[in-house]
């Protein structure tokens, strides 16, 4: 097991204390990480912690007066430059603090740059960056580093304090710093260069380090150490010039409260539209016998209508089956609509102009009101939504910057310049079905449970026996048709159209990439194309309906995955394979997210342990290290101090086609400790899990595995360099069920297609593809990455008889 920082037992310190915890500032300039340090700082210290961002306004103008209020100041770690003025913002008015106004300050990665820079030493360019490197340094073993001689150390960092630098002013003017630990690093010339770890200001109680402490990779015991060290310290300097800070301010006045929107109409539509939605899930059992998900989609959904059947784990397919008050959401975050439609006559639909984060009170509300309490413990889904979250509408819901650029949600055409031509539409951000009756199958214990949350529908004789039978009487059927669904989908697939990316434009891609890495933007970023395809729409109207039915039977059984799913909803058609859980929640307190980087394909001579060993280079680790990392951060937003758990880090699994890397994250609601991101929602008082899984998805969306970190500069960063609109893909596709659990997967190894206006002639499948770009990344090993992950799915338009 990694050493972790994380707790589940709550904040531990080894001072006793008495009163209230004391107040410490961590300015965030953005970081995908930050909440890490809180938690670790409130953990280690028993501290409160306050997070102001780098571009905040000091409290009615008054910084001084403000920070009377805190013990000490921590300053973040962030992507940039601290030579940009914006990439630091506030944090250049600690160091001008003078005499009595002065107070503890511990520097972070950025905000040790910040310290250095702000004495004299320049900062420039490291001979190649370090980002999510674990490497072991050398330390003075006094002031932080007391007790400590050499430690090991995460570094996310391209940006380095030069002692050495023929820029660097006089000595003079940095003799007030005194550094405390190094790393020795070769460069291009095989010269070994003394990298700057850590640094103490002789005379003002200000010390950084450039690592972070807080990495799931960096010595825990060593770094709590560190961080006892330089509070001892703080503490020390508070005492000695008679230092008190005032009472701890409300969190209103350091963050003020976003805009207060008005409580969405749409809200109480969506539950006029549930009435008949009872608090009881009522089901009958069977054994399952020859039944599949497939099969059974296949009895009670009719071909073309609204149908969503995801497999989650690897264990439950649930199906959604139509009953008469079945209705869909759609939600479009360009126009701030949403539309809902009912299934019995799709014409009657109702739009409310409402923002994203209105979007979300609705399903809170709606899902809180809604609340299932009984049903079969064997389901993990009781009735509820089905559907999926676009990419877009994740990043809609990222914390931005003042002077944040727009993102992709700007984009007028998603497309390549080769598909130009056709009427290509965008698939709506949010696109949900509420399924009062549905059908769950248990592949491990081989149950089928039929089940519905109408009342009515127990009743003898009523739509659950009737369900029954039907399932009794298909599982002594065997149908076999195989072979006329592939002639079938030959026959279409033999006259398509595949534009696939341009080689050397996908490798400009990455060196685009590249060059924001070595600038410090970013620490990675997940880089993506897509692969279109033009198909003739068959002939009639029944196997146009059909049609993306079967092509997902040919996926499921091409690329078995632990999430496949497949959805008509509308216009939007899905077929998957994902492998990559993105969240799942259960009914009474548990998070967990399993992100998956570093990816080898599989061939006769590939096994695991040679997989293992490929994947246990210092590339394949910083990539899946940066998105753990990431991941704990998100996690710790919504669960707080000592609510998150490290299950497993960097370990390969087998994932069908592939080989994968993954690390396993846990987190614990705890209602009444809610994380520093969740903890303006009055909602999150309730128990239901419902509430607080649907929060998690508003505050982890887009998926991180599918970002890079930071997760907005990189994002910011990738909207720029794609040029395009990734849709479906990148984002989630799940469940939220009313008894309380959800469970979604990363829209990856899939194909979409959102119908156009010319349906009847052809019809345009997508598939994204790519892979996360590191500064280890060659470009062709990107490109070669690339192609396998879309062969996976690609290889399903090409006819048989051409494979």
């Amino acid at each position: 097991m990694a050493p972790l920082l994380g707790s589940w037992d709550g904040p531990t310190t080894s001072r006793s204390q008495v009163g209230p915890p004391k107040s410490v500032l961590y300015v965030d300039a953005y970081d995908s990480f930050s909440y890490n340090v809180v938690a670790m700082l409130e953990e280690t210290l028993g501290v409160k912690v306050t997070v102001m961002t780098i571009d905040s306004d000091w409290p009615d103008g008054n910084m001084h007066e403000f920070l009377r209020h805190y013990e000490a100041i921590v300053l973040g770690p962030g992507p940039g430059n601290p030579n940009l003025p914006k990439d630091v913002g506030i944090m250049k008015d600690i160091w001008d603090l003078q005499n009595d106004e002065v107070l503890p300050v511990l520097g972070i990665c950025l905000g040790f740059q910040s310290l250095c820079l702000h004495h004299g030493v320049p900062i420039e360019r490291l001979p190649y960056p370090l980002h999510g490197r674990v490497y072991e340094i050398s330390t003075a073993s006094k002031d932080l580093f007391h007790k400590i001689s050499d430690v090991e150390v995460t570094l996310y960092h391209s940006l380095y304090a030069n002692l050495d630098s023929s820029a660097s002013p006089p000595t003079s003017a940095v003799e007030d710093l005194e550094f405390l630990a190094w790393l020795s690093l070769e460069n291009a010339s095989s010269h070994r260069t003394k990298i700057p770890m850590a640094v103490r200001h002789r005379q003002k109680p200000f010390w950084g380090v450039q690592f972070h402490p807080e990495s799931c990779k960096s010595e825990r015991n060593a770094c709590k150490k560190i961080l006892d060290n330089w509070w001892k310290m703080a503490l020390s300097f508070n005492k000695s010039v008679e230092r008190e800070a005032y009472a701890a301010l409300p969190e209103t006045i350091i963050s003020p409260q976003d805009e207060v929107n008005t409580f969405p109409d749409v809200a109480y539509e969506m539950l006029r539209w549930s009435n008949s939605t009872s608090k009881a899930s009522v089901y009958r059992s069977i054994e399952r016998g020859d039944l599949t998900a497939e099969t059974i989609s296949e009895i009670f959904n009719k071909p073309g209508a609204p149908t969503v059947v995801f497999q989650s784990n690897d264990r439950y397919s649930i199906v959604s089956i139509p009953s008469y008050n079945s209705w869909r959401l759609e939600y479009s975050v360009k126009l701030e609509k949403a539309t809902m439609f009912r299934l019995r006559d799709e014409t009657q639909t109702l739009e409310k102009n409402l923002t994203v984060a209105q979007l979300w009170d609705a399903l809170r509300y709606l899902m809180e009101a809604k609340k299932v309490d009984s049903g079969s413990i064997q389901s993990p889904f009781w009735g509820g939504f089905l559907g999926y979250f676009s990419y877009e509408l994740g990043l809609a819901c990222l914390p931005h910057p003042k002077d944040s650029p727009q993102t992709a949600a700007s984009h007028e055409n998603s497309t390549h310049n080769s598909l130009s031509d056709f009427d290509i539409e965008d698939p709506p951000d949010v696109s949900l079905l509420w399924s009062e009756r549905s059908i769950v199958v248990d592949n491990e214990t081989g149950t089928v449970i039929v089940q519905s949350t109408c009342d009515s529908d127990e009743h003898p004789d009523n739509w659950l026996d009737e369900a029954l039978q039907l399932l009794k009487f298909h599982a002594r059927k065997s149908e076999d048709n195989e072979q006329s669904d592939l002639q079938f989908l030959d026959s279409i697939l033999r006259h398509g159209i595949i534009s696939f990316p341009d080689e050397m434009d996908y490798k400009n891609r990455i060196k685009a990439c590249k060059a924001e890495l070595d600038a410090g933007e970013s620490y990675e970023l997940c880089l993506s194309c897509e692969t279109s395809i033009i198909l003739p729409s068959p002939a009639t109207e029944s196997d146009r309906a059909v049609f993306p039915w079967k092509l997902y039977r040919r996926l499921k059984k091409y690329n078995p995955a632990r999430f496949s799913g497949f959805a008509d909803l509308g216009q939007v058609k899905i077929v998957s394979s994902s492998p990559e859980c993105f969240l799942n929640w259960d009914r009474e307190s548990m998070l967990e997210m399993k992100p998956m980087k570093g990816t080898v394909r599989k061939s006769p001579d590939m096994t695991l342990a040679k997989a293992k060993e490929i994947l246990a280079s210092t590339k394949e680790m910083a990539e899946n290290l940066m998105i753990a990392d990431l991941i704990r951060h998100d996690l710790y937003g919504i669960c707080g101090p000592g609510g998150v758990h490290v299950e497993k880090l960097l370990e390969v699994e087998d994932y069908g086609r592939v080989y994968s890397m993954i690390t396993h994250v846990k987190g614990q609601i705890r209602p009444d400790q809610p994380g520093y991101s969740v903890r303006k929602i009055p909602q999150l008082k309730t128990t239901n899990m419902s509430v607080h899984g649907l929060t998690t998805l508003q505050k982890c969306l887009p998926p991180g595995s599918m970002t890079g970190a930071p997760k907005e500069r990189s994002c910011m960063h990738l909207d720029r360099i794609e040029g395009r609109k990734r849709g479906i893909y990148s984002g989630v596709m799940g469940y939220l069920d009313l008894g309380g659990g959800g469970s979604f997967a990363v829209m990856i190894r899939m194909a979409f297609t959102c119908g156009s206006s010319d349906a009847e002639r052809q019809q345009i499948w997508r598939i994204g593809a790519g892979g996360a770009i590191t500064t280890l990344s060659t470009a062709e090993g990107e490109w070669q990455e690339m192609l396998t992950k879309l062969r996976t799915v690609g290889n399903i338009f090409a006819p048989f008889d051409a494979q």
